[in-house]
């Protein structure tokens, strides 16, 4: 994990984001400090989207998620003929449905599909 600030400008005013990437499950004392989750996974890996619903239920059992801010971003930098799409569009809304309150994207590095959003 890395710990990252970024300063960001919504509806004319200015936050400062203290970000923290997390590698591996939640424990109490981040689902007690924790004000948003991105769950990040990879559409090419059916195994990173079932992890994403693993954590989330995690974070659910520490910590009701009502009040935290939650979105899930799909990366899609690597899909290919060899490397196919594994989660359909569908399916990850439906996750992000059962999560509630929750923000969809997919995002692609590479082309700079909504990595600034």
């Amino acid at each position: 994990g890395g710990q990252f600030k970024r300063e960001v400008t919504v509806d004319g005013q200015s936050h400062l984001l203290l970000i923290r990437e997390e590698a591996g499950a939640p424990d109490a004392q981040f689902a007690s400090w924790a004000d948003a989750v991105i769950f990040v996974f990879s559409l090419e890996s059916e195994s990173s989207f079932e992890e994403v619903a693993q954590l989330h239920a995690l974070l659910s059992d520490l910590r009701g998620t009502s009040d935290v801010a939650l979105a899930l971003v799909g990366t899609q930098d690597k899909i290919s003929s060899s490397s196919p799409r594994a989660v359909e569009d569908a399916r990850a809304r439906a996750l992000c449905g059962d999560m509630r309150r929750c923000l969809y994207y997919e995002t692609c590095a590479t082309y700079g599909l909504n990595v600034d959003r």
